[in-house]
């Protein structure tokens, strides 16, 4: 399928179903910076691979938020005894 802007905003909006915001914008910061597609498909294999990126690096920081707030939390404990 040939690529053009009016299938690209559509097949966008279907990939970022699901996501916040901030990832949003992120998701459309990627898109706008990577190449020009040859193909339709070509445009959803570089649009899948962004939310990935996306979501990894999300999911990562949630873990070292996660990590932080427990050790916070043990040092809490520490000082209430």
């Amino acid at each position: 399928m040939k690529y053009t802007k009016a299938s690209d905003k559509k097949q966008d909006a279907k990939t970022t179903k699901g996501l916040d915001k901030e990832e949003k914008s992120k998701f459309e910061k990627m898109d706008k910076k990577h190449r020009k597609p040859k193909s339709q498909e070509d445009d959803r294999k570089m649009d899948v691979a962004n939310i990935k990126k996306i979501k990894s690096a999300s999911k990562k920081h949630e873990a070292k938020e996660g990590k932080k707030g427990e050790k916070a939390e043990d040092k809490r404990e520490k000082k209430k005894k």
